[in-house]
Order: C-alpha cells, then structure tokens, then sequence
C-alpha cells in the first residue's frame, strides 16, 4: 500500500499510519480506500484487540496527523454542471467509511500527533477516543474557503462538544492547540510531545487486556444509548449482559479472580 501503513505491536495493538507525508498525510481517494481495505481486515484479525490511527512522520516540517481533505485531488469539479452528482458519489464513499469507523467492532484511538485539520479532524471524531500532544493543532477552515464541513464535521463536534463550541470552531475557523482543544472538551487526554505515544499505547494495552466480547458489546450499548432513550439504552444494555452470561470470557474471568490470577480472555 502507498497511503497506509500498519504496525502491528506486541498485546495486540495495531498503528495505523495515514502515510502522505510529502502532503501532511492529506486524505484522497487511495488513502481512503487502502485505510477501509486495512481497518477491514484488522477487524477481522482476532489476535488485534485495539486500533490506533496516527500520521505519519512530516521530515523538515510540524508533524501531522492528516491536513484535511487534499483539495488538490478533489473527486469532483466545481465548475461542472453536474457538480451536485459528482460530489453526492464522493461524500458517499467517505461516510460509508466513516460510518465504518464509527460502529468498528474495536476500539478506535486518534493518536493526533501534529495538525489535524479539516477532513483530518472529522476522521479523528469518528474514533472512540482522541489521544493529542500539546503542539497539535486543530482546526476547521472550511468557512473560510467556501464550504460546509461534509464529512460529519457539524454533527460529530457538537455531539462531542456542544452546540455553542461547534459553531464557535467551524463558524471562526480558529486554529486551537492541544491545550484548549482538551479544554473544549475535543481532545480525551492531553500530553506532553514526547509522552504521546507510550501514553496511547499504554492506555491501549490497558483496554487490550480487558474481555474483547465485552468491550464490543459495551460500544454498542454506549453508542446505541446515547442515539435513543434511557429505556431503549437500559433494555440493549441487560440484553448485552444476558448474552455476557453464556460467554467462555466470563467463566475465565472469575476463574481468574478466585485464582488470583491475570485472565487470558479470548474473546468467545
């Protein structure tokens, strides 16, 4: 592959590398392909247990984790009369992506380690957590070119930070660093440059060592809940235990807790 590269590390842990770096890792048609072909079959591998996505290294410029959607690429053109049906394709293949992302049966780190911008940050909200240094940068400049964000920009954000603080960031399209994006509530955890990778990777071992079953079956629930009512959450959720009762997972893990020992969970 030419846009991605995978890093597989021990504990099953898989580092995802948006791999564009001449571009600031800019998403186009390949990248997006080769990452769903990747994410595919990482889905389907039972010996990964957590994902990271990241950006590749920039040599001689700030790092980054993707610059947005490479305008130099575009799908479409937009002085096409048929501009609405050309873009309508594009932004299908993208959200049949990150849709993917969001309901990915494994959970889905943003190891943000540089500018994560545009079409970058929308791929970034779709993950389960957003991991960024200090230096990273965050921004949504597509107001200031002519455009909506279209990839789920508007309703990722705000379900992630709230009505006012999306507007605030997609309607300026002020750039915030790693500081006061974790203020805003847009990063999960803060770190310093040099502690961002062990920090993900370690949180990442901490969740790989966990009943995979029910790390899947407790997205779900979360997920599925906060799109419905209490009741209907409440139901998933003792549904999803009823099912944990009958699990290999489960009679390992209290194996392990009379025996005082670590469980080795196998996810069935």
């Amino acid at each position: 592959m030419e846009c991605i590269r995978v890093e597989i590390l021990d504990g099953g842990i898989a580092k995802v590398y948006l791999n564009r770096p001449r571009v600031m890792n800019a998403i186009n048609a390949s990248l997006r392909h080769e990452l769903e072909e990747v994410l595919k079959e990482l889905a389907e591998d039972d010996g990964i247990r957590v994902v990271i996505i990241t950006g590749a290294e920039v040599e001689g410029k700030r790092k980054a984790f993707s610059s947005g959607d490479d305008l130099r690429e575009l799908e479409f053109d937009i002085n096409s009369p048929d501009v609405l049906s050309e873009y309508h394709k594009s932004v299908d293949n993208v959200m049949r992506l990150f849709n993917f992302i969001d309901d990915y049966p494994k959970p889905v780190i943003a190891m943000v380690n540089g500018i994560c911008m545009g079409g970058g940050l929308e791929l970034a909200l779709c993950c389960d957590f957003i991991f960024a240094c200090e230096s990273a940068l965050f921004a949504f400049p597509e107001a200031g070119i002519g455009f909506i964000p279209g990839w789920g920009g508007t309703q990722r954000l705000s379900k992630r930070v709230g009505e006012s603080k999306a507007k605030m960031l997609i309607y300026t399209g002020d750039v915030v660093d790693g500081k006061r994006a974790a203020e805003l509530g847009l990063v999960d955890i803060l770190t310093t440059d040099s502690e961002l990778e062990q920090k993900t990777v370690d949180f990442a071992r901490k969740i790989a060592e966990k009943s995979p079953l029910v790390i899947k079956m407790a997205k779900i629930a979360i997920e599925r809940g906060m799109e419905s009512s209490l009741r209907s959450g409440l139901y998933y959720e003792l549904l999803s235990l009823m099912v944990s009762l009958k699990t290999e997972d489960l009679r390992e893990g209290f194996s392990a807790f009379l025996e005082r020992r670590k469980p080795e969970f196998m996810g069935r």
